[in-house]
């Protein structure tokens, strides 16, 4: 089967606008001529892609599968005649990276930074995500690569393990007196805040601090870091974080108690093993290693990675928990 660039600009334009007069007129055809070429593209696949009534326009359930996979194909077609054209001196194209708000906004400020002056050919985009989020657009190839936990991933990914950060709490001194071990007892008699269920942070806590979890069903639900942080500095309860989100410039003045006993999350670059990066994605990544010492993060934060380490073979769909413990070496969001 024969499916050209053609067709999949087509359709992707005709599921954006839902209506054929304005995507004719994005691509600059007739609108005749748009329906007839996506009525002979559903011939071609054997299925229809959309759901037609005379007031509506919808994706019918194989329109909704191929959707997200027209629109790779069509950017990693526009990526690679972009790197062609790209001046010979330097890279050029797009790189999109999935990350959380902790390692975006400790981490990557200063890495960006040297990297857009190094390459300024390049555009970058950054989708802030949890972790489960991340390793699903990972896995789905809508990101060059993801920062986060590992969770629940279905296809095969090459990973390097950037660091590793307690869990805790986080409240500003002022408001309530934190104990010097933040035990289930102890925990039990502070108002936490809740943590959204899909987060890493979460993830882990129910498999190694059930009694946290119904501690903190109690309390505000947050999902967003800036959110939390606030809540906490306001007084409005207790956050459970990582140490990387107790890295947070918001964070500087609140403390930190790591939990006992401990639990720890491990955070990675990872990309789909079967999808190398490209030149661009290439040089963020390493620069990314490069950096991490270098960032302002908590102390209780351990860097693990190095400059040029080396990437191991992972997948989570057979572990109970979202890190690598499993990984082989291989020669080859939580907004937390």
């Amino acid at each position: 089967m024969n499916i050209s660039q053609r067709q999949l600009r087509m359709f992707t334009a005709v599921a954006q606008e839902m209506n054929f007069s304005r995507a004719s007129a994005t691509l600059n055809i007739s609108q005749p001529a748009l329906t007839r070429a996506i009525r002979e593209f559903e011939a071609q696949l054997g299925v229809l892609l959309f759901q037609r009534t005379t007031r509506r326009l919808t994706l019918s359930e194989e329109g909704r599968r191929l959707l997200p996979v027209a629109q790779r194909l069509i950017d990693d077609m526009r990526q690679a005649v972009a790197e062609l054209r790209a001046p010979a001196a330097g890279l050029g194209g797009t790189v999109t990276i999935a990350t959380g708000t902790a390692f975006g906004c400790t981490v990557l400020p200063r890495v960006l930074l040297e990297y857009t002056r190094r390459h300024p050919q390049v555009r970058v985009v950054l989708r802030d995500d949890n972790s489960e989020g991340i390793t699903a657009r990972v896995a789905r190839a809508e990101v060059d690569f993801g920062i986060g936990s590992i969770i629940r991933a279905d296809v095969v990914l090459t990973a390097v393990k950037l660091l590793d950060a307690p869990l805790g709490i986080l409240a500003h001194p002022g408001h309530f007196a934190l104990p010097r071990r933040a035990s289930p007892p102890c925990l039990a008699r502070l108002p936490l805040l809740k943590e959204a269920d899909d987060t890493s942070i979460m993830q882990l806590l129910r498999q190694h601090g059930a009694g946290i979890v119904a501690a903190m069903e109690r309390g505000v639900e947050v999902s967003n870091l800036a959110t939390q942080l606030a809540l906490a500095a306001a007084g409005v309860g207790v956050a459970v974080l990582s140490a990387l989100g107790a890295s947070h410039a918001d964070a500087r003045h609140l403390a930190f108690v790591p939990l006992a006993p401990a639990i720890r999350r491990e955070v990675f670059l990872m990309h789909r093993f079967d999808r190398p990066l490209r030149p661009a994605a290439r040089a963020l990544w390493d620069l990314i290693l490069t950096e991490l010492p270098r960032a302002p993060l908590h102390e209780r934060v351990t860097v693990a990675a190095q400059p040029n380490a080396e990437p191991q073979s992972v997948t989570s769909t057979s572990r109970s928990t979202p890190a690598a413990k499993q990984a082989a070496p291989r020669s080859s969001g939580n907004r937390r």
